[in-house]
């Protein structure tokens, strides 16, 4: 830890995502789950936020797929890839709902909340449907729109740099001091 109380993986994560400026890759990660039949399924989802315990935050649907998942194995894992640094972090942890997620769905553009009013993902697509921005707007939060945050136990940080690459671990358990290890 330093003295503004971030591990140093938060403060290379921080310089990673500066240098990338306004690209998309600063705000997309792959989150990894396991499904029912222990195979793995990666999707990219939109990184929103810190808890103040280092959890990511991110929002989903109640009704997709990840969900099912995480029920039966809460364990999950997000990659993070920087290209301009170079950088890949992989965090592993815990996946847990924040019951508590009013606010954040206030965070949310109306263009933004609009999506959470799709039928169900996964399902046939309805061609006939169209939500209007006008009566989205009036309507509070739908119980599909669930937080999630991961409770990050290790980080992995690999720096694809020349003429020899860098990689470093971290652990929860050991208070994230860094262990440089062979790429």
């Amino acid at each position: 830890m330093t003295t503004n109380n971030l591990p140093i993986w938060r403060q290379e994560l921080k310089l990673s995502r500066k240098k990338e400026g306004n690209s998309p890759l600063n705000r997309w990660m792959q989150l990894a789950t396991v499904n029912k039949n222990n195979e793995p399924r990666v999707r990219t989802v939109v990184f929103r936020g810190w808890c103040k315990d280092n959890s990511i935050i991110i929002f989903t649907d109640k009704r997709s797929e990840k969900i099912e998942h995480l029920k039966v194995n809460n364990n999950a894992e997000i990659l993070w890839f920087f290209l301009r640094s170079k950088s890949q972090f992989r965090f592993k942890g815990e996946m847990k709902e924040i019951k508590e997620n009013k606010n954040y769905w206030y965070t949310l553009s109306e263009e933004s909340k609009l999506t959470w009013f799709w039928p169900k993902p996964g399902n046939k697509k309805n061609n006939k449907f169209n939500p209007s921005k006008d009566i989205i707007c009036k309507i509070d939060k739908p119980e599909n729109f669930i937080v999630l945050k991961l409770e990050i136990n290790s980080v992995d940080l690999l720096k694809l740099i020349r003429p020899l690459h860098k990689r470093y671990i971290w652990n929860k358990k050991d208070n994230w001091k860094t262990l440089e290890i062979n790429p």
